[in-house]
């Protein structure tokens, strides 16, 4: 999303200067023409207290960064609450900010409750993406829902895929390779379900699956990936694609999966709580479900794989929502909160903040 939101800014003839610390290669951010890339430092590591360093280090190289090319009334768009360094220089500097908000699980609390101390002084508008982020967020701050978009390329594939004969009945899963993310509940409906296929894409390695499955026995009907750039394939064979995150341990701000799977017209299961509601309504384009409930995992299914005339309906209903969600759509609302931040003139310069 963050990608679209500077390609959008750049078609709209801002100047656009870029703070990441992955500027070059092949990662979402790189490469995007008329973007001027500034290098910030930061590295992930296994020791929590090392990163947390990391962390604070590289928010002292983009405030000093900020502060010395942000100009009074540029706009400085921070993608995510944790940039906070860049958020203090914008203020330092007399330009306005505006925060991109996706998440609402930053840990330890301390951290969080301090990030957001951070947005409420500083930021002179919100951006959440979906409702439930805007309401667990609470900050006393002028506030949009912009929700996220797919990018036109991944809609015209979907678009331009004609379905081909298939024999099984198949339940997809794409999600990190957590317990929280409801990854043992798929595996029991699989069990429950011989006669359907079932595909899970972890976000892993190969080790990093077998040394998670170790000691586990596994249904023949369940076949295992790892990472995949390339998701459409699994899209094409699904026949519904399931969020089963647990609700007590972790609450999906938005859904990009179920999005996807929707754009190929593919009912989904998703849980009963947070942004990932706001995709679809029960019993229309598929079903909300607590995954801790795998008997009406199950159920819901089975009815699908049982009653054709029941998922074609919310094939067609599951597609015609996704419609709701373009890129364009995205876009047009991301200007408006740009001229409004701007009083009805298009800014002179975009500063974009990201470090994921």
């Amino acid at each position: 999303m963050f990608r679209q939101a500077i390609e959008s800014l750049v078609d709209n003839g801002e100047d656009v200067i870029l703070f990441t610390a992955t500027p070059s290669g092949n990662g979402f951010l790189s490469n995007i023409k008329d973007v001027h890339y500034v290098n910030l430092f930061y590295k992930w590591n296994k020791n929590k207290w090392l990163t947390l360093m990391y962390f604070f280090i590289a928010q002292m190289s983009i405030f000093f960064k900020v502060v010395f090319n942000a100009r009074r009334n540029d706009v400085v768009y921070i993608n995510s609450i944790l940039p906070f360094g860049a958020a203090l220089a914008a203020k330092l500097r007399g330009a306005r900010v505006l925060y991109h908000v996706h998440e609402v699980s930053v840990k330890p609390a301390s951290l969080k409750n301090f990030l957001l101390g951070v947005v409420q002084k500083t930021a002179d508008r919100c951006i959440y993406v979906s409702q439930y982020v805007m309401s667990a967020t609470k900050v006393n701050v002028p506030d949009h829902v912009v929700y996220n978009a797919l990018p036109n390329q991944f809609v015209e594939r979907a678009n331009d895929f004609v379905g081909q004969p298939k024999n099984d009945f198949t339940i997809l899963l794409l999600c990190s390779l957590k317990k929280y993310k409801g990854v043992l509940e798929f595996l029991e409906a699989a069990k429950q379900l011989p006669n359907c296929k079932f595909e899970l894409v972890a976000n892993s390695d190969t080790k990093s699956i077998n040394d998670f499955f170790s000691g586990m026995e596994l249904p023949g009907n369940l076949e295992i990936h790892s990472a995949a750039s390339d998701v459409h394939p699994f899209y094409q064979r699904a026949d519904v694609v399931v969020n089963l995150s647990r609700p007590d341990e972790w609450i999906e701000t938005f859904g990009m999966t179920a999005l996807e799977a929707m754009v190929y017209g593919k009912p989904v299961i998703v849980p009963p709580v947070g942004g990932i509601t706001e995709l679809i309504s029960d019993g229309v384009e598929g079903y909300r479900v607590d995954s801790r409930n795998i008997s009406e995992v199950v159920e819901k299914i089975e009815l699908l794989s049982t009653d054709p005339a029941l998922y074609a309906e919310m094939s067609i209903k599951a597609k015609l929502r996704s419609n709701a969600f373009t890129q364009q759509m995205f876009r047009t609302y991301l200007k408006r909160v740009i001229e409004v931040m701007d009083s009805g003139t298009v800014s002179s310069k975009a500063v974009l903040s990201d470090l994921q």
